[in-house]
């Protein structure tokens, strides 16, 4: 600050900026500035610079509120006069506007919790920085580097910093500015899932995605399309591969999301790589390793007085059940069309081995967890309990994709048969050719599941036939409603109704 010019009198030189920067409803103000004008408003920035957070005085500081509003009004007319105008973009980066709302960011977002007017700033100052590098590769790119690459602790980035915020406007601008930064640019894109903070921003980002349960909202679209970006550069593996064992839920939410999208072979084959189904085969062993816990870590896990997830965190639950639908579905989408490149990654990454896994143990343990919650509906309840009620519901869902999946990965593909049926796989998928209360479209899954495990392959006709699929199938519930399976001389299964027996009543 000048000798002798106040806080007050500084602060007025800003509104005035603010009064007369461009702006749709002021077409008789000129929308070009000169760089006069820029070093000028440097100069203000300069002058309302504030102490260190950890400065004993700041919470002292009887101006905070004035410099906050100050800088506020100067960051509306970096906002206005660079949304979308390159000169203007050049000229106030040639001044050093950029690293003046950098700071203004750093400063007042650690502020904002205790003062009104820095967190209205902190918003302000996002949108000015987001509209002085939108479409300007040239200012895009140190931005990243400077922010993602330095050497300061990595949640403190002006990315991470703005997605962290209490504000939810604050959010949205963080969002803005950072799909402004990588839409369209595969070097910034990598340079977010190559370093430790930018890995910190882009999981961030998939959990605010996995959190928004609103689909029609603009953040949650924003989201999305930044993932989005991610997933088509190829980057998802390098997050998912090192992100936390279950907690990723978001980002692979958003590759659900995408393979749903574009389901046909020819559109996620673009997206879909080794590395990735590694990733994918790594997450669903963890989750997989999370039921194991909860379920066989305690002899008496299943008695009524017992919680049957007491030896795990429900969180880490939670988010292995998410991770668990999300990579079902993935897996259920990318194995449908029998992509031969694509299933020879998931047999050579043993995807097909944890899936089976997966499946053999809710088999085992499900009929158990469902009996003891029966046996606990009289007990009084609580959040836990409703949380382990409905966590057991979803497992039950699980089964009808683990029973697609192998289907779709075994469909002509003889290899593949003997691997599933040698895992265990085809007995699993007969066990569910029966009617399952929990579950009752399962049964025309493990049928149509069978057909293609069975097409072509002698052996595995053999092992049906050894197996007696005929009387397995038959329990009383099935012939209560009239059904019959039969197995044909070259193996096909199916299931038919069939006649009553006369003599059945007498």
């Amino acid at each position: 600050m000048e000798q002798g010019e106040s806080v007050e009198h500084v602060s007025q030189q800003c509104a005035a900026y603010r009064q007369r920067s461009p702006h749709p409803s002021r077409p008789h103000l000129s929308a070009s500035v000169d760089l006069a004008t820029w070093l000028d408003v440097h100069r203000l920035f300069e002058s309302l610079k504030v102490a260190p957070v950890d400065d004993a005085s700041d919470t002292d500081d009887p101006l905070l509120a004035v410099k906050a509003e100050a800088l506020s009004d100067l960051c509306m007319f970096v906002r206005n006069a660079a949304a979308m105008d390159n000169s203007n973009q050049n000229k106030a980066s040639d001044a050093g506007i950029v690293g003046d709302v950098r700071r203004t960011i750093a400063d007042m977002i650690q502020r904002e919790e205790t003062c009104s007017e820095a967190m209205r700033c902190v918003t302000v100052s996002a949108q000015a920085l987001s509209n002085l590098v939108t479409g300007s590769r040239q200012l895009q790119q140190p931005l990243v580097e400077q922010e993602l690459a330095t050497g300061e602790p990595a949640f403190s980035t002006v990315f991470s910093s703005l997605l962290a915020s209490a504000n939810s406007q604050t959010n949205t601008a963080g969002l803005v500015l950072l799909l402004n930064c990588l839409k369209d640019n595969p070097e910034t894109t990598a340079l977010l899932c190559n370093t430790e903070a930018g890995r910190l921003v882009a999981n961030k980002v998939g959990v605010l995605f996995g959190n928004n349960e609103d689909d029609e909202s603009d953040s949650k679209t924003m989201l999305y399309v930044i993932l989005s970006q991610i997933i088509e550069l190829g980057e998802l593996s390098v997050l998912l591969s090192t992100a936390p064992d279950v907690l990723p839920y978001g980002l692979l939410d958003a590759l659900a999301v995408y393979c749903n999208e574009h389901s046909a072979t020819a559109e996620y084959e673009k997206v879909i790589s080794r590395g990735l189904i590694a990733a994918l085969t790594r997450l669903l062993s963890n989750s997989h390793d999370v039921l194991v816990r909860s379920w066989e870590s305690s002899a008496d896990v299943y008695s009524p007085e017992s919680d049957v997830h007491s030896n795990v965190d429900m969180d880490d639950m939670m988010s292995a059940h998410r991770c668990l639908a999300a990579i079902v579905s993935i897996f259920g989408t990318i194995t449908t069309d029998g992509s031969a490149r694509i299933i020879d990654w998931v047999l050579d990454c043993q995807a097909i081995h944890k899936v089976i896994a997966l499946l053999g143990l809710l088999n085992k343990h499900l009929p158990q967890a469902s009996n003891a919650q029966e046996r606990q509906h009289s007990l009084p309840t609580n959040e836990a309990d409703a949380g382990n009620v409905e966590s057991i519901k979803r497992l039950f869902m699980f089964k009808c994709d683990l029973v697609r999946i192998i289907g779709n990965v075994g469909y002509k593909n003889t290899a593949a048969q003997d691997l599933i049926r040698e895992l265990g796989g085809l007995a699993l998928v007969l066990d569910h050719m029966k009617i399952d209360d929990n579950h009752p479209f399962i049964r025309e899954y493990a049928v149509v599941a069978l057909k293609g495990l069975l097409h072509n392959n002698s052996a595995s006709q053999d092992f049906v036939r050894e197996m007696s699929v005929v009387e397995a199938a038959q329990n009383p519930e099935l012939a209560k409603a009239g059904l019959q399976a039969f197995v044909s001389d070259d193996g096909q299964v199916s299931v038919k109704r069939v006649a009553p027996d006369a003599g059945a009543d007498k």
